[in-house]
């Protein structure tokens, strides 16, 4: 490494400590639960997330969670693996400043390169997973994430480690139109960014078998700035078209918060879906009363909700306890499940090399899953590789004043059924890799 490149890395861990000292969270590279520096077995452990500016109000929830998982197994003596020993997992994150792919593969050259990392957590934002997919590949690097962003062929080491975002959106379509027959106009509106147009791809193909059979119009679909502050142009175009629903990703909670305000002096009162909603923020602008039954949601687990995975709520309480309920976000949970995805690959793999981990993971037919049970690989449809495990994924509507279960999609079933609809539609807009 160049002395510039020290610098750099030096100046950006400075800034970083003084950041997030104020709330508790350590500076990116120390960021760690560590065994003894001599440990031959350890397991090097990586994630990769927005560590400042506003992204990170998604991403030090989502590196709390990593730590999470990796304390729990290390608190146990380590993770149980196939050749019979528990392994402590060596966590250390690392920042991409708002998924920014040269920020990313600058994470990840310092996570393989410097730091000797064997496995990686990242987004499933499709531009990030590109750029660091040959590093990792070239690198036996195994990198997870909580989602299906981009995988391929070539890049054997990527692995989608639950449905997650963007696939989600195809069971959520579904599941919103079946909960409200009456909604029989959409919008669509996507940041214009790279998991923008992933959510974008996605959300069009889940509305595809409507529309073919009739019963569903999108009478609006663009892209929107992600810096935007001001959501009244934004949203009187879209109500414009006098939509039923608006089916939207994705901002901050922060921002999210705003825009449902917007969105309520605008006087619009039909349905709204996201993969996520952050109701801790977004209750500081929203009451959450003029919500109830018509904020849909459902990328994966809410930990918050008690019902789904009595694993993953405990897990949530134990968050709340840490860091308090009004910094918690649903990414925390996702993380924290999609990272529980290799406890029975770890377990069955004959060692800790990523290769091992690997063959096994994808070897494993039907997964136990300790989040959401019975789960199965995706088949090769849309990245041309079976890498991308499909969870159950739970749906979730605000009632009460918090998240309530509103059911539980079979997103490899909703596949089989509506592919030959939404296949071409994700070839339209470049998100398969077949």
């Amino acid at each position: 490494m160049t002395n510039d490149m020290r610098s750099l890395f030096s100046r950006r861990a400075f800034l970083n400590r003084s950041a997030f000292a104020a709330i508790g969270l350590a500076a990116p590279s120390l960021i760690t639960t560590r065994g003894l520096a001599a440990e031959p077995d350890v397991i090097r452990m990586g994630m990769v997330n927005p560590l400042e500016g506003e992204c990170a109000q998604w991403g030090i929830p989502i590196v709390r969670a990593g730590k999470m998982w990796a304390d729990e197994h290390n608190a146990a003596g380590g993770i149980l693996c196939g050749d019979g020993e528990r392994h402590r997992i060596e966590y250390s994150a690392y920042t991409n400043v708002c998924f920014y792919p040269n920020e990313e593969l600058k994470a990840f050259r310092s996570a393989i390169l410097q730091d000797d990392c064997k496995f990686m957590f990242q987004t499933y934002t499709p531009a990030s997973r590109k750029a660091i997919a040959r590093l990792a590949t070239e690198s036996g690097v195994l990198t997870n994430s909580y989602g299906g962003g981009f995988m391929s062929a070539d890049f054997p080491y990527l692995m989608g480690g639950i449905t997650g975002s963007p696939t989600a959106f195809l069971g959520l379509v579904s599941h919103v139109l079946e909960q409200h027959s009456d909604v029989k106009r959409v919008a669509l509106m996507f940041t214009d960014n790279s998991f923008g147009h992933a959510g974008r791809a996605y959300t069009a193909a889940g509305c595809a078998p409507y529309e073919a059979d009739g019963s569903l119009e999108v009478v609006y679909n663009e892209v929107f700035d992600p810096a935007t502050t001001d959501f009244f142009p934004l949203l009187e175009a879209v109500l414009a078209t006098k939509p039923d629903a608006i089916f939207y990703s994705d901002l901050p909670p922060g921002k999210q918060a705003i825009l449902l305000e917007t969105s309520q002096a605008l006087g619009f009162d039909g349905i709204w879906m996201s993969h996520s909603w952050d109701l801790p923020q977004i209750a500081q602008r929203v009451d959450l009363v003029n919500l109830e039954g018509r904020v849909y949601s459902g990328f994966g687990v809410d930990a918050s909700e008690p019902t789904f995975s009595a694993k993953a709520h405990q897990m949530y309480q134990n968050y709340v306890e840490q860091f308090g309920a009004s910094e918690w976000i649903g990414f925390a949970g996702l993380t924290y499940s999609a990272m529980a995805s290799l406890d029975q690959a770890f377990a069955e793999s004959p060692s800790v090399d990523p290769r091992d981990v690997m063959e096994t993971v994808y070897g494993i037919k039907e997964m136990d899953h300790p989040i959401y049970g019975k789960s199965q690989w995706s088949g090769v449809d849309i990245f041309g590789v079976d890498h991308h495990l499909l969870t159950p994924t739970p749906k979730y509507v605000v009632s009460g004043g918090d998240l309530a279960l509103s059911g539980v999609a079979d997103d490899g079933a909703w596949w089989a059924e509506h592919k030959a609809a939404a296949l071409p539609v994700l070839k339209k807009y470049g998100a398969t890799e077949v």
